[in-house]
């Protein structure tokens, strides 16, 4: 009996020790989180081959990605990128992506390595390069290449207000960047007014030292840059083109574009009013 005893003991601390050797999935991807804000690329490395999920969400929606991008860690974001890590995702709170966190962080190594995994927020690394005069930044995007022409000359448009930025400026004009189109005066002015939607914010645009300028969408007046005699942008940032139809030598409504929202504004009186 006393045999049976101990047998059946060692059985059952048999089993309990592999149900608690066996993490859970939650348990591993834990690990990984833990291990990327440690910095332990040996860690991360071990805890995705036990099984962790290196897009697995975690406050807000967040990723792995984002936190080794934060602390700006190049060799654990390599293994993250290496291993799938989507660079894609965007959080719930910011809607901010793993480069967003890179850039704001100037970690100049993991920005390459996001870009070299996708290209889709180059414009986002060389205006923030521009604008803060930081060239590594302005380099990584020039030399992954793939930018749009709109967007080298916006970061020319930029630059060269400053001569401070005299050496980006150079090598934004080397890697072909045009200065922006010059619209005459006299042309913007007949876009000046104020402009409401259906929905939306009522828009204000005017003129300034010859450069147009939109107020309602944000805090502070924004520049503008044309695209085109009727087609502007912001400068200080992408995804939202204004578009001014004229009749009678006069804009009478504007055309609101942000990615596949489009709405008309119509023209509701001056911009003095």
């Amino acid at each position: 009996m006393l045999v049976l005893q101990k047998v059946f003991l060692f059985s059952l601390a048999g089993l309990l020790f592999f149900q608690t050797a066996t993490p859970s999935k939650q348990e591993l991807n834990d690990q990984l989180f833990e291990a990327v804000r440690k910095g332990d690329a040996a860690a991360v490395t071990a805890a995705l081959d036990r099984g962790a999920d290196v897009n697995a969400k975690f406050r807000y929606g967040t990723t792995a990605l984002f936190k080794a991008a934060e602390r700006g860690n190049a060799e654990v974001t390599k293994i993250l990128l290496d291993r799938g890590a989507d660079v894609k995702v965007k959080d719930t709170f910011y809607g901010a992506s793993a480069m967003s966190w890179a850039i704001d962080g100037k970690h100049v190594q993991v920005v390459r390595l996001l870009l070299e995994k996708d290209t889709g927020e180059i414009e986002d690394v060389l205006l923030t390069g521009v604008r803060e005069s930081n060239v590594d930044l302005v380099k990584i995007a020039l030399d992954r290449g793939g930018l749009q022409a709109e967007s080298l000359t916006v970061a020319l448009a930029i630059s060269s207000a400053d001569e401070k930025n005299a050496a980006t400026t150079e090598l934004l004009k080397k890697a072909g960047a045009k200065p922006p189109l010059q619209v005459e005066a006299a042309t913007l002015q007949t876009y000046a007014g104020k402009y409401k939607g259906e929905t939306g914010p009522e828009a204000t645009i005017t003129v300034k030292d010859g450069r147009l300028f939109v107020g309602g969408f944000t805090r502070d007046l924004q520049p503008l840059l044309a695209l085109d005699n009727t087609t502007f942008r912001p400068v200080n940032f992408g995804g939202i083109v204004l578009t001014f139809n004229v009749e009678g030598g006069k804009a009478t409504s504007m055309t609101f574009k942000q990615g596949t929202t489009v709405n008309q504004m119509k023209r509701t009186g001056d911009a003095s009013q």
